[in-house]
């Protein structure tokens, strides 16, 4: 056992704590892809190990081989042997990679068997290699497509189970750290084709930048994070005015500030359909000058869902073409997964940190009389009926609605990205989302 630790590793811990990215006890499964960033942080977390400065953490490794390019099982056998080398236990799967933006359904893909294996480690926490220079290149990216500050706050530090401990470290300082240590890692050659938008920004923009800002990484990513708390401030003031609702009255969308109005309006969006990504800011401002209207309208958005302004709220529907009530079979669930809802043209997607936690089979169905509900954090069980009613969900909604049920007792209701008590993130770590699925 080492008993001086190397200043990269200590830097690392640095941001662990200041971060609270992990708990005692926690145990990591860190995303290896046998590039410098994930072996970087993979030793990292070895040597904290090996040293007693993380004494209770447990470590796994996943390699996710996307069958993109050639090289997979190279990348995985040469994973393999570092965390042999370090006394880690390995674990690699082959994933499909679903049409469509490659980048996204690779992320997409890869998550999912992040999550999957992170099960089968009985792991708490999923870490990532991401660095302040993969920060400083998000950010960058994201401003030339004018996002606003929840874009500029660019990668999260911990989202969920999801942890970055080299977030405030360079990509250098990780290679610098490998060479003392004389640890290999394997080369990506896509990441040199001009095919990528980031690849074009690494290759020609950022040598010029730094040539004019040396600091010009650190100084991005602090700016970042700025913006990362200038969002959590915002998103307070919307979560408060939005409530946990499914509409919200427009005379308190309207006193305001614009800032506040979009974080509300996005709020219901995702509330309604279970996505983020989908509403741009088009959208968001074809909602908004509906509600400077002083009469009722409505605007259809993507998927065929509408936001419409009636009775003094703004409501946001899941689609226009919502089926007729009780019309949905049950299907029964098993487990995680996607099933798809061919009479509602749209899927379910589930996903489960702990398994165990969920008292499987359940079913997809929609609403039944005597059905009960208690959301995750909620007090009390009440009628499903009820509970909508109080949040002043749309008769002709109600029926429609899709839920994951055991029995009568509801345990999610996909379209609105609720689960019910014991169920959440300190839970199961049910996530169950409503995805269009033409």
């Amino acid at each position: 056992m080492r008993t001086r630790i190397h200043p990269y590793p200590a830097a690392v811990l640095a941001t662990i704590r200041r971060r609270r990215l992990l708990s005692p006890g926690d145990r990591v499964l860190v995303a290896l892809s046998g590039g410098p960033d994930s072996t970087a942080l993979l030793a990292a977390l070895a040597e904290l190990r090996d040293t007693g400065c993380l004494p209770s953490t447990g470590l796994a490794a996943l390699n996710v081989d996307h069958g993109l390019r050639p090289g997979g099982a190279e990348d995985a056998a040469a994973a393999s042997a570092i965390c042999e080398r370090l006394g880690i236990p390995f674990e690699a799967v082959r994933v499909t990679v679903a049409p469509g933006n490659v980048q996204s359904e690779a992320r997409r893909a890869r998550y999912a068997a992040l999550r999957a294996a992170a099960t089968r480690a009985g792991a708490t926490r999923i870490a990532t290699g991401h660095t302040r220079t993969d920060q400083a290149e998000t950010v960058l990216l994201r401003l030339m497509r004018g996002a606003g500050a929840r874009g500029l706050s660019g990668i999260p530090p911990r989202r969920g189970p999801i942890v970055r401990p080299l977030i405030d470290r360079s990509r250098e300082e990780g290679l610098e750290y490998l060479a003392a240590r004389g640890i290999p890692w394997r080369a990506d050659p896509t990441n040199a084709t001009p095919r990528f938008a980031r690849n074009r920004l690494r290759l020609e923009l950022w040598p010029a930048l730094t040539a004019l800002a040396p600091a010009a990484e650190r100084a991005i990513a602090r700016a970042a994070d700025l913006a990362r708390e200038d969002e959590r401030a915002l998103s307070r003031l919307a979560r408060a005015l939005a409530g946990d609702g499914a509409s919200v009255a427009l005379e308190t969308l309207r006193g305001a500030t614009p800032a506040v109005r979009r974080r509300v309006v996005r709020r219901l969006w995702a509330r309604a359909t279970g996505q983020r990504g989908s509403l741009e800011a088009r959208h968001v401002e074809a909602i908004l000058s509906l509600v400077r209207r002083e009469r009722p309208g409505k605007v259809t958005l993507p998927g065929g869902r509408l936001a419409r302004c009636r009775y003094g709220r703004l409501e946001l529907l899941p689609s226009e073409r919502a089926p007729e009530a009780g019309t949905l079979a049950p299907i029964e669930v098993r487990g995680p997964g996607r099933y798809a809802l061919p009479e509602h043209r749209c899927a379910v997607e589930i996903e489960c940190l702990r398994e165990g936690a969920v008292p499987w089979p359940l079913a997809l169905r929609t609403r039944r009389p005597g059905d009960r509900w208690r959301p995750d954090g909620g007090r009390g069980s009440k009628t499903l009926k009820r509970w909508l009613i109080d949040r002043k969900v749309p008769r002709e909604r109600r029926d429609g609605l899709v839920l994951l049920a055991r029995g009568a007792e509801v345990v999610a209701i996909p379209e609105l990205a609720a689960v019910g008590s014991g169920f959440g993130p300190t839970g199961a770590g049910l996530a169950v989302h409503l995805v269009s699925d033409p």
